[in-house]
């Protein structure tokens, strides 16, 4: 019997050994998908912001040019009439000129706080990836000292020199027991 019971041991040590080996390994794959994931939307964020930024100053290009089309019909069409560029017409076109330029500046203030928030959320992605590798660590720290101090305790439950009686002990069976001493 105390072949069996040496081997049904080891074989419960070897897989604890192994789970535990497993469970570490799947945690530290979860580790670096997470990592991964994490520099692949941060990535992804700062492509968009370069995107989003480079659409703007497209933007503004054509609204600038479209501004100086306006400009130009505006003073053609004072020069036809006889106006000269000054006093109320020289006024006109000054506050046209810097209002067609504020719609150019908030197309960029517009790009440049998206690509911040983009960026932000980059940062963001970076140290999340970081925490969830920070705490994957601490979770293969527990493994491992769980699976130790589970084969630890089956190695202490294991005696080597004991028989089958020591370990299904036979004294004990139903006919033997004093019903009356456990249960008055």
């Amino acid at each position: 019997m105390l072949p069996f019971i040496a081997i049904a041991k080891a074989i419960s040590l070897a897989a604890t050994a192994a789970g535990t080996y497993m469970s570490i390994q799947g945690q530290r794959s979860a580790a670096k998908a997470a990592e991964q994931s994490a520099e692949w939307n941060a990535d992804q964020a700062r492509k968009q912001a370069a995107y989003e930024e480079g659409i703007a100053q497209e933007n503004m290009r054509r609204t600038r040019e479209n501004n100086r089309r306006q400009l130009a019909r505006q003073r053609a069409t004072g020069a036809r009439s006889g106006l000269q560029e000054t006093g109320a017409v020289e006024a006109m076109l000054v506050d046209t000129s810097e209002r067609l330029q504020q719609d150019v500046d908030d197309i960029w203030d517009k790009a440049s706080t998206r690509s911040s928030q983009l960026e932000g959320e980059a940062m963001m992605s970076i140290w999340e990836g970081k925490q969830a590798k920070k705490a994957s660590k601490y979770a293969i720290y527990g493994t491992a000292a769980k699976g130790i101090g589970s084969m630890a305790s089956q190695l202490g439950d294991f005696k080597p020199g004991a028989t089958a009686t020591d370990v299904w002990s036979q004294a004990e069976t139903p006919s033997t027991r004093n019903y009356t001493s456990t249960y008055g």
